[in-house]
């Protein structure tokens, strides 16, 4: 019965194969992706929108919306009781015209719709980013793996590539694409030499090559 050959190596499985030290399979001429597991949130480096971050812009406009308004319907209320006379205003407060209230109370209407439509916005933004979660591999980047060959470990990247995914239904993030990582769970500090995996197809490919 033939052998039936893993799809990944670890990195010290690797190194054992080529009978070399982690180290050195990072440090080897041959162009060797390596990959590491993540279970978070993943985003499209050029998609500002849905990162971290993202909706500040937005979230401040809504926050300065809601406060006029809130301003706005007081003085309205006040303003409208007082020409009833049902109110006398503060010395701090100026009687409106009809015209001042009109334009006030459409303020406060357009106010209105802007908030519902900024809300929405922000709602339909949480709910996307939570499907940019990714249980699976990544490929480190090459910052990423020098850093490791040369201290055994890093900070825990911020940022990798999207590998190759046969028959991805998901292509709102592009293959080879450089992403950005957000709230991996477990939090890691830190990656190690132990974190890295290795493709089997491009174990292979090199030790196939006349190069190697």
């Amino acid at each position: 019965m033939p052998t039936i050959e893993p799809l990944t190596l670890t990195l010290d499985e690797l190194a054992q194969r080529w009978n070399m030290t982690p180290q050195q399979v990072l440090e080897t001429p041959h162009t060797l992706p390596m990959y590491f597991y993540f279970d978070g949130l993943v985003f499209d480096f050029n998609d500002k929108w849905h990162r971290a971050n993202g909706d500040a812009a937005v979230q401040q406009t809504l926050e300065a919306h809601k406060t006029r308004y809130s301003t706005l319907e007081i003085d309205l209320q006040r303003q409208t009781m007082h020409k009833r006379g049902l109110l006398k205003l503060t010395q701090w407060e100026e009687a409106l015209s009809d015209d001042e209230i009109h334009a006030q109370q459409a303020e406060s209407d357009r106010l209105t719709e802007e908030i519902a439509q900024l809300s929405e916005q922000l709602k339909q933004r949480a709910e996307e980013r939570q499907r940019r979660v990714r249980n699976g591999l990544l490929r480190a980047a090459p910052r990423t793996l020098h850093d490791i060959a040369e201290r055994g470990q890093t900070r825990f990247p911020q940022f990798a590539y999207m590998p190759h995914t046969p028959n991805k239904a998901d292509s709102s993030i592009a293959d080879g694409a450089v992403v950005a990582l957000e709230d991996g769970f477990p939090l890691k500090e830190a990656l190690t030499l132990t974190d890295l995996v290795a493709a089997m197809q491009d174990v292979r490919a090199i030790e196939d090559s006349a190069a190697f």
